[in-house]
């Protein structure tokens, strides 16, 4: 079985993560739209191997936010994304599997055995998520996580 590494529009629910534009602080308030036109989700799976540079990025994550919201403004999602080449560089260097996950994916007990680890599809997500979220940090200052 091949882990799903598709970008889909709009919120997925199940075991996927939403990226939720949003154009305002979160100031005590949940009014966002999980159903807007720039929502995309992807798999648990997938997200598992940026969810660790999110992770650094925004130390808050470890509250338990894998299955909240999390609200990310443009600058901690470019701290995310200048991990990306890292990523990149190990998945292409050829890195066994383990020390990827090691070093990237914060809960691996979710990253079943049965999944196949597709190099080539795993660094053409990379490039498709970076550009998708870059386009969305150009027009919106927060980009929420709505977690599984």
């Amino acid at each position: 079985m091949c882990i799903d590494y598709r970008i889909v529009d709009g919120p997925q629910g199940g075991l996927t993560f939403d990226f939720i534009p949003c154009d305002h602080a979160f100031a005590g308030q949940y009014d966002y739209d999980r159903e807007g036109s720039d929502v995309f989700s992807v798999s648990e799976e997938a997200f598992l191997f940026i969810e660790g540079m999110v992770a650094r990025a925004f130390p808050a994550w470890s509250d338990g936010y894998h299955w909240g919201i999390a609200w990310l403004s443009k600058e901690i999602w470019i701290d995310v994304l200048s991990h990306f080449p890292e990523l990149r560089g190990d998945v292409s260097a050829g890195v066994h599997l383990d020390a990827i996950i090691g070093k990237y994916v914060v809960t691996p007990a979710f990253l079943h055995d049965r999944h196949e680890f597709q190099r080539e599809t795993l660094l053409r997500f990379l490039d498709q998520f970076e550009t998708r979220v870059r386009s969305l940090l150009h027009r919106y200052p927060y980009l929420l996580i709505g977690g599984v």
